[in-house]
């Protein structure tokens, strides 16, 4: 791991009373690929919500590049270089793919060196005939694309992807691993992402965090995971 980007220190999250995060400490470094895994409910999108700020109450400190982010809303983390791709997509339907990317490039802020439309049409292949239809048109994989070729296009220093391969066929997870690891390697992009599709979250981080009723129970490598069978039984069977 590099110089270390994203610090939590003892996240306890909240939707009104309810009690979703407990004590959640990790770090993502520069350009790291890290995995959060668990069953459904465990706690995984909330965690990027909360980093996010959009969305839960969220006590403890969150620090990116050693600043503490504190009540710093998602807008202005846009800015200093996160960005959420989040699981319902959000794309906008009335508007074409082009321009869906434009209109995220507007909201990374000044002074950043924004790749130009084709660069990024280049790195999700399966857009390059897409440009000028509406995103209400397009497939649920073709959308999903759309929804992470839109946070590539902010070349945020870290992205957060939550739940990317949720009702997509295998050949369209195949081609969007593929295009996730190329995307992050071109633009020098850290990753944070939240999936229940385990060989997904195997092609695209180096490190995995085990989630369960909003705590962690597992964090290393994939060689350290693999040894530890009995957690995978226990948090991750259905």
């Amino acid at each position: 791991m590099g110089s270390i980007m994203l610090e939590l220190n003892g996240i306890e999250a909240f939707y009104g009373q309810a009690h979703i995060l407990h004590g959640i400490s990790l770090a993502v470094g520069e350009g790291e690929r890290v995995a959060i895994v668990g069953r459904n409910g465990a706690g995984k999108s909330t965690l990027l919500k909360s980093v996010m700020n959009a969305g839960p109450k969220v006590r403890g400190e969150i620090r990116f590049d050693g600043m503490s982010l504190g009540t710093i809303s998602a807008c202005d983390r846009t800015r200093r270089g996160m960005t959420l791709v989040p699981e319902d997509r959000r794309i906008f339907t009335h508007i074409t793919v082009a321009e869906n990317i434009r209109l995220a490039q507007h909201g990374a802020g000044p002074g950043r060196d924004l790749p130009a439309l084709d660069e990024v049409i280049r790195a999700f292949p399966i857009l390059k005939d897409l440009t000028q239809r509406p995103g209400g048109q397009l497939s649920g994989g073709q959308q999903q694309i759309l929804a992470v070729a839109r946070g590539i296009a902010t070349r945020p220093r870290l992205m957060l992807l939550d739940e990317p391969t949720e009702g997509l066929a295998p050949v369209i997870v195949e081609s969007l691993a593929q295009e996730v690891i190329t995307a992050c390697d071109r633009f020098g992009i850290a990753l944070l992402l939240a999936e229940q599709n385990l060989w997904f979250a195997r092609q695209c981080a180096t490190q995995v965090v085990i989630i369960d009723s909003g705590q962690i129970v597992f964090s290393g490598d994939w060689a350290a995971f693999d040894a530890s069978a009995e957690l995978v039984e226990r948090y991750l069977a259905v």
